[in-house]
């Protein structure tokens, strides 16, 4: 009779059992791997953080430009915000400013790219913030529609390709683990600051900002027999995310073909305040 049972159900209230014993024990072994970050959630409350919009900046402000047009303004965020939640390896207050290549025609992966992107910090001060105006030459479908947001820290689980060996061991795993990825985000856009990046590519992204931003080009198997691959390689791991920003339907947003938007940032600048060197990478499906 066990065969009858196996085929019509008898035993699924055991295998049911089983599976759930399994993703617990799998949560349990994924406790310790996970590391802080920043969700930015959307809020009604009057708050300075946006994505989308107009750049609320002092007045005077040179608004950044990629190949003679103005690049497209993604956020605003008030570092002193940012630290009431998490103690971060950037400026304690002031504020961050991200734009962007209106075109979406450099993607990170060659030096060439650098300038397609930038990241303006205003040190904290008494200097009055206004809103400003879209230049001439922005594409209107490029002044995204705003929206408020505040920083929420939370726990974030690192892509399977961080993982140590035979963490995910089976395809219910890989399923299970990519559920627990995913209650981070309370269902909400990822859209955060540091902690692990959530890929479309796979990893490796903190590699990709070292050569690129090191003048070796990414784009062919080839470029990686370039001489200067290994005397660069170490210093990858100085690289962190900064800034991660989904495609979002709310705010007109679409990278690439449903891509995501990934600022990093080395370390060692970041808690220099120095934003020049920021390297930005476009990963889509």
């Amino acid at each position: 009779m066990n065969w009858f049972k196996r085929w019509f159900g008898g035993d699924r209230g055991a295998s049911g059992s089983a599976r759930a014993a399994s993703k617990e024990r799998l949560r349990e072994r994924c406790r310790t791997l996970a590391g802080a970050a920043m969700q930015l959630r959307p809020t009604d409350g009057n708050v300075f953080s946006r994505l989308g919009g107009l750049p609320e900046m002092p007045a005077g402000f040179e608004w950044p430009k990629w190949n003679g047009r103005p690049q497209a303004f993604l956020a605003q965020l008030d570092l002193e915000e940012l630290h009431r939640e998490l103690h971060t390896c950037l400026p304690r207050a002031g504020k961050l400013y991200f734009f962007y290549d209106q075109e979406q025609a450099e993607w990170g992966f060659d030096p060439d790219h650098a300038g397609a992107w930038c990241v303006l910090h205003q040190p904290a001060g008494e200097v009055a913030l206004v809103e400003h105006r879209a230049p001439a030459g922005l594409a209107p479908e490029c002044i995204f529609k705003p929206k408020r947001v505040k920083p929420q820290r939370i726990e974030v689980l690192p892509d399977q390709d961080r993982l140590p060996p035979r963490t995910v061991a089976s395809d219910d795993d890989i399923d299970d683990y990519e559920d627990f990825r995913a209650e981070a985000f309370a269902g909400l856009r990822r859209h955060q600051l540091l902690g692990f990046p959530s890929p479309i590519q796979g990893g490796g992204m903190e590699e990709d900002c070292q050569f690129a931003s090191n003048g070796v080009r990414l784009s062919s198997p080839e470029d990686r027999e370039d001489p200067r691959w290994q005397a660069l390689k170490a210093g990858a791991a100085e690289w962190k995310l900064l800034l991660q920003l989904e495609s979002d339907d709310d705010l007109g947003w679409m990278w690439g073909d449903a891509g995501t938007l990934y600022f990093w940032i080395r370390e060692s600048d970041a808690s220099r305040g120095d934003f020049s060197r920021v390297w930005m990478i476009l990963q889509c499906g």
